[in-house]
C-alpha cells in the first residue's frame, strides 16, 4: 500500500496477519441468559464486537517534509524519515447498546428515535501492545535510534462514550526500553550518520534511566482533558521524582506542579543529560540553558543555607 497527502508519504507493509470477529447480539431474556454456559459471553442489550488482531511482521517507511528552522540547521526542503520494523497484536471491543438513563436530561427523557441520544459505545477491556524490532528517526545530520525489543502498551481500563464520541476514558499505558535509551546520533552538516565514520559522528542517551521503563493511568474527561494517576517508571512500582505528578505537571497544571517542576531543575542528574542532549542540538542553546541552570542551582544553595525551603518566602509579602 502507499500513503501520500502531499506532506507526508508512508509505505507500509505486513506479513503474516490474522484477525478473527466475534459479533455477538444482545438478549434481554433473563431465562435463557441464565440456561447459558458460564464460560460463554452473554450480552444482554445491544450488540458487542470483538476483534481480536496481530500482524507477526510489520514495516513502514516514511518521509514527512519539516518547516525551515536554520537556527537548528534545519533548513528548506529537510525531510523527517522514519523507519519502524516491528511486531503488533491486540483486541479491540465495541459494545453498542442503549444508554443507561440515570436522570432525564429533559422533562420528556431522551429522544429514543435519536441514536446520539440513544445509544452509547463502551470500549472497556480493549488492549494493543507494539514490539519494536528497529526504529529510526533521521533528520538531516541527526538520528534518534530506539532500542530493539522496546514495547509499548495501551489497556483500555474503562471507556463509554455516546454516538458522538463524547464520555471518558480510563486506560493504562506502559513502556519498556528493556533497560537502555534511545540514542541521539549528531554529525557535521550536509551528512548522515549512517554514512558517517563512528568518529566523525556524536551520540547521547536521550533519557535518564528512571524513565526508560513505566507504566501510568491516563484519564480523559469529556471535554478532552488528559490527567495520570498511579505513574510507575520502575518495576517496583513506587513513588519517585518522575509519577505520576510529574507528567501530571506538564498536561495537566495544577498548584502542586510549580513544586514538581522545581524539584526537577533541582536534580542534576536529569539536568546534564538535558544540557548533553540540547548541546548535540544546539551548541549556543545549551549555553544559555547552562547559564539558567547553574544559576537555579545557585540560588538553590543560597537558600538552603539561609534555611529557606519555599522560594516564594523571600519575596516580601
Amino acid at each position: 500500500s502507499y500513503f501520500d497527502d502531499g506532506n507526508t508519504r508512508s509505505i507500509p507493509e505486513m506479513e503474516g496477519g490474522r484477525v478473527m470477529i466475534q459479533i455477538i447480539g444482545g438478549n434481554g431474556d433473563e431465562s435463557s441468559l441464565n440456561s447459558q454456559k458460564t464460560d460463554q459471553i452473554i450480552v444482554k442489550e445491544g450488540i458487542k464486537i470483538i476483534a481480536d488482531f496481530g500482524v507477526s511482521s510489520f514495516s513502514s517507511n516514511s518521509e514527512t517534509n519539516v518547516n525551515e528552522f536554520p537556527e537548528l540547521d534545519i533548513f528548506e526542503g529537510s525531510k523527517l524519515c522514519t523507519f519502524i520494523l516491528g511486531t503488533f497484536d491486540g483486541c479491540v471491543i465495541f459494545h453498542l447498546r442503549p444508554q443507561v438513563m440515570v436522570e432525564p436530561r429533559v422533562s420528556t427523557g431522551p429522544n429514543v428515535f435519536n441514536p446520539l441520544e440513544a445509544y452509547e459505545i463502551d470500549f472497556s477491556g480493549s488492549s494493543l501492545s507494539l514490539r519494536i524490532k528497529e526504529c529510526s528517526l533521521n533528520l538531516g545530520h541527526r538520528r534518534v535510534i530506539v532500542p530493539t525489543e522496546t514495547t509499548f502498551a495501551v489497556n483500555v481500563i474503562k471507556s463509554l462514550v455516546n454516538m458522538s464520541f463524547e464520555g471518558t476514558t480510563q486506560c493504562e499505558l506502559s513502556w519498556d526500553f528493556q533497560g537502555s535509551s534511545p540514542i541521539l546520533q549528531v554529525t557535521s552538516p550536509g551528512n548522515t550518520p549512517a554514512q558517517s565514520s563512528h568518529e566523525d559522528r556524536q551520540q547521547v542517551p536521550v533519557l535518564i534511566k528512571d524513565l526508560c521503563q513505566g507504566r501510568l493511568n491516563m484519564e480523559i474527561s469529556p471535554v478532552g482533558g488528559l490527567s495520570f494517576t498511579q505513574a510507575s517508571t520502575s518495576r517496583e512500582d513506587k513513588e519517585g521524582l518522575y509519577d505520576w505528578k510529574f507528567f501530571n505537571a506538564i498536561v495537566s497544571p495544577d498548584e502542586d506542579s510549580p513544586t514538581r517542576i522545581r524539584d526537577v531543575l533541582y536534580d542534576k542528574k536529569t539536568m546534564y543529560k538535558l544540557l548533553a542532549v540540547t548541546k548535540l542540538v544546539n551548541a549556543d542553546l545549551e549555553k544559555v540553558l547552562r547559564y539558567f541552570l547553574t544559576q537555579v542551582w545557585r540560588a538553590k544553595e543560597i537558600f538552603d543555607q539561609e534555611g529557606i525551603s519555599e522560594p516564594g518566602k523571600v519575596i516580601p509579602g
